[in-house]
């Protein structure tokens, strides 16, 4: 069905309770069509309403595919569409993972790929660039395995394969960028003999498969009627190019998002996507969302005055017709522990007298070490908080461990969980037979596992820890065996009794009580979470497999982890806080430097992302928003000044409001002044910073607004900072 064929259901509209904008998103099917949705305009609401629209119009279901970032944004956006309109089920809602996860085990064999691949985490990427290293002679740079995962990941953002990397490479002839590229090329090596892949992987290797061959490219092209892709202005290279091929034929593709929300630049996202689409679909149509159901007016004032001050946006002017409501409040405190307390109070205040829940309540800052103090000023007050985005539960040891143990049920060639868990209780397999083993398989070019099964021709293995192997490999080969008829909770819990981890658990109370009893809930609850998904499963009529629950696990984000049940404070970054509303807000820690972080050696580019970031924060607030600084905060055991961030200033509540704790009279700060250099600070100069202390300034570049210096810091650090900025004081 063309989009020209299409007779839309004027009966399901009123059902919509659209407003005139979102209706005329909602209704327009004359090609690709940009939506620029506000903070708070009900984006999701406009997205599931065209998709409900085009299944009332006689549009199967199954043409339409539906992306979003988290799979809690997929579940709720289902559960939406349903509730709009009845249909049997088979609409493609995924995330960019998830969906290339499907098409891969679908069709992936054409490229290489077997159906039954595991999908790597951050930790196991940084494993396997360890083991690479290792391999490599490169030992003594472990350490910095974190960043070749993050080179590697960006890489595959932009298509750029491991093979053309060292090409790229060997062009520049720089020996740091050969290194990296030696090491990709291994990591990808590792990668396949492991038959495994990474997250760059499901978006690299699907545009891969559409791109190599044609019969599957041209039957999703002509499959998929319709593409809707929610967010986009968080999409990266790859997922443009994903999205661009499989609209090409119908050429029905809509996108929703806002560049005033682009935060996540630092992991690969591409403002231009957005800024450009009708560049890129010259017949587009663009609709702008403007008005705000969340927010106060005077919420959306701030959050407007802030915003404005980007250049890189497109234009709109966010409105609501909800009451003015109460001010922004810029708080000011001597600390980060006078912040707390008084965060504290606050929330104490909201809850006793103001009918607020902790539930409502949330506070944001810029970095996780600064949940700290938060959480110690809660804890002793035993206010109840949920921390998101320290340790997410699939990343705590003992999780890690059982699920090491379940990946390699289904897949034995998965070298990172054979060295997680194949001393896990201890079996006596020291780290040297492990080397002997590895060492022998690259030999022989076979996998860590079958290495294992011939570990009697292995040399230089001690008999304990031949023993050790062989009890090993008959723990799994025993319990493989009702890999397909047991469930996947039956499965978890004869690995814990069998290997006697759960014993081993057990036995560890004695030592420490209060960590060993709390890792033993942490694994009943993955067994409470295995026993949902299975249900999950039975409602949805499919088979509760092992292998979709550990992918399920894999590709879950930090957000779709929040548990909501129990009342309790919020504590996250701001950078999680993207989809999410309370009625109750604080972004804390808003001070120069810290937010905007490294504000002094920051460009326009990565400035522009600190005061999206700023207003992402602002806007998830529905009636109450605080911004709060610290006079002083501890670095690294050294106290230092602070000056509030310019944010506070350009969202324009600092004259009214600020003031400091237990003073009733207001403080009027005036207008935002960036802290200049001294005028005669200059190449030689000896000069003083804030956190990395004195030093010398031993280069200078450009003139004017535009003055960058270069300071060797006596402590042995190095810095380049933009002067119009930079808190160097002259010494």
């Amino acid at each position: 069905m063309s989009v020209l064929d299409i007779q839309l259901n004027p009966e399901i509209l009123p059902k919509l309770a659209l407003n005139p904008k979102q209706l005329e998103a909602v209704t327009y099917f004359a090609g690709p069509e940009l939506i620029l949705a506000g903070a708070g305009t009900g984006k999701t609401k406009t997205l599931t309403s065209k998709i409900a629209l085009l299944i009332a119009s006689g549009v199967s279901p199954t043409r339409i595919l539906a992306i979003t970032f988290t799979n809690k944004a997929a579940q709720e956006m289902q559960h939406r569409v349903a509730r709009l309109v009845p249909y049997s089920g088979g609409m493609w809602i995924h995330t960019f993972h998830s969906f290339g996860a499907r098409l891969l085990r679908q069709h992936g064999r054409l490229i290489g790929i077997k159906p039954d691949f595991l999908i790597y985490d951050s930790d196991d990427q940084k494993k396997i660039v360890q083991l690479a290293m290792e391999e490599l002679g490169f030992e003594s740079d472990k350490s910095k395995a974190p960043i070749y995962v993050n080179l590697i990941s960006r890489a595959k953002d932009d298509l750029l394969d491991a093979g053309s990397y060292l090409i790229n490479a060997e062009a520049s002839g720089e020996p740091n960028r050969l290194k990296a590229a030696q090491i990709y090329l291994r990591y990808q090596a590792k990668l396949a003999e492991a038959c495994a892949l990474d997250f760059g992987d499901l978006i690299v290797r699907t545009a891969e498969l559409l791109k190599e061959k044609d019969e599957i490219r041209e039957y999703f092209q002509e499959y998929f009627e319709y593409v809707l892709v929610d967010e986009y202005q968080d999409t990266n290279h790859s997922q443009y190019v994903l999205i661009k091929t499989l609209s090409a034929k119908h050429r029905n593709l809509c996108v929703v998002g806002d560049p005033d929300q682009m935060v996540y630049g630092w992991r690969g996202a591409d403002i231009r996507n957005i800024m450009e689409f009708e560049k890129d679909f010259k017949d587009s149509k663009t609709i702008v969302l403007e008005q705000n159901y969340r927010s106060t007016a005077k919420i959306l004032y701030s959050s407007n005055e802030l915003i404005k001050h980007n250049r890189n946006r497109k234009e709109k002017k966010l409105w609501t017709e909800k009451k003015h409501g109460d001010p922004v409040e810029a708080l000011e405190y001597q600390n980060e522990l006078d912040e707390a307390r008084g965060v504290l109070e606050k929330v104490k205040q909201l809850t006793a007298k103001d009918n607020f829940t902790y539930n409502d309540i949330a506070v944001f800052y810029r970095t996780n070490a600064q949940s700290r103090s938060f959480e110690d000023a809660f804890r002793r007050a035993r206010i109840p908080y949920r921390l998101i985005g320290s340790v997410r539960f699939y990343e705590r040891k003992e999780i890690k461990d059982a699920m090491s143990y379940m990946k390699m049920l289904v897949n034995p060639a998965d070298t990172v969980s054979i060295l997680r868990v194949i001393n896990v209780p201890a079996r006596g397999i020291g780290k040297t037979a492990l080397e002997h083993v590895m060492a022998y398989a690259r030999g022989k070019g076979m996998p860590v596992y079958d290495a294992l099964l011939t570990a009697d021709q292995v040399p230089d293995i001690t008999n304990t820890a031949r023993r050790g192997i062989k009890d090993f490999l008959d723990l799994i080969e025993g319990i493989k065996g009702d890999l397909f008829t047991a469930t996947p909770s039956l499965m978890l819990e004869k690995i814990l009794v069998k290997s006697g981890y759960w014993q081993m658990t057990e036995d560890e109370t004695e030592k420490d009580k209060e960590g060993a009893l709390a890792r033993l809930g942490n694994l009943q609850e993955l067994v409470n979470a295995i026993k949902e998904f299975e249900e999950r499963c039975a409602k949805e009529g499919v088979p509760p497999t092992l292998h979709k629950y550990l992918e399920e696990a894999m590709l879950a984000s930090q957000v779709d982890d929040m548990n909501t049940e129990t009342y309790a404070v919020t504590l996250m970054t701001v950078h999680l806080a993207k989809g999410l509303e309370f009625p109750v807000v604080f972004v804390t820690g808003l001070e120069e430097n810290l937010f905007p972080i490294n504000a002094a050696n920051t460009s326009e580019e990565e400035m522009e992302e600190e005061r999206r970031l700023a207003y992402v924060g602002m806007t998830r607030a529905k009636e109450k928003l605080y911004l709060t600084w610290a006079d002083t905060r501890r670095i690294f055991g050294t106290t230092y000044p602070n000056i509030a961030s310019r944010f506070i200033f350009e969202s324009r509540v600092a004259a009214e409001t600020a003031r400091r704790p237990n003073e009733d009279d207001v403080q009027v700060l005036g207008v935002y002044q960036p802290p200049r250099a001294a005028g005669r600070i200059g190449k030689g100069r000896r000069v003083a910073h804030p956190i990395y202390g004195p030093g010398r300034v031993i280069d200078q570049i450009g003139t004017g607004e535009y003055t960058k210096v270069t300071v060797a810091f006596d402590s042995g650090a190095r810095q380049t900072f933009m002067l119009k900025y930079a808190p160097l004081q002259e010494i």
